[in-house]
């Protein structure tokens, strides 16, 4: 049974592209052995990531992530049920702020990242395109 879900959390500090780094490598190696996917974004000291795989081990990773120190107000924006994977190019994805994250920003009628003022439908589809235009452009 697979599920994705949704949540955004805020940094409790600044964080720079060696600490993005870190986390991603974490993930990427955690995530493969588990057959979790997802994608990861970060702007203004906000988290937004989509973790998609088996209910249980999402559900394990999910409290381990929530109880990570560099990293507060962990809020689940959606947990829903899905047949298939969206991210699942993607040990852990990550696409830093651009042009084109602002662009995809607009396109779900956002001016500035703000992850509590998404929808979950456009958190997940914020994250869809991030993850569509990382691969277009790698």
């Amino acid at each position: 049974m697979l599920i994705r879900l949704t949540y955004l959390s805020k940094a409790t500090r600044d964080m720079n592209m060696q600490d993005i780094q870190d986390i991603l490598t974490v993930a990427r190696d955690n995530n493969q052995g588990l057959e979790i996917c997802g994608m990861l974004c970060y702007d203004q000291r906000y988290f937004l990531q989509t973790l998609e795989g088996p209910r249980d081990d999402v559900n394990e990773l999910f409290l381990e992530i929530a109880e990570d120190p560099r990293h507060d107000d962990v809020v689940i924006i959606s947990y829903e049920y899905i047949d298939a994977t969206t991210f699942g190019s993607w040990d852990m994805g990550f696409a830093p702020a651009t042009d084109a994250f602002y662009k995809l920003l607009n396109d779900v009628g956002q001016n500035s990242f703000d992850p509590r003022a998404l929808t979950p439908e456009q958190a997940v589809s914020f994250l869809s395109g991030l993850s569509e235009q990382h691969q277009t452009n790698n």
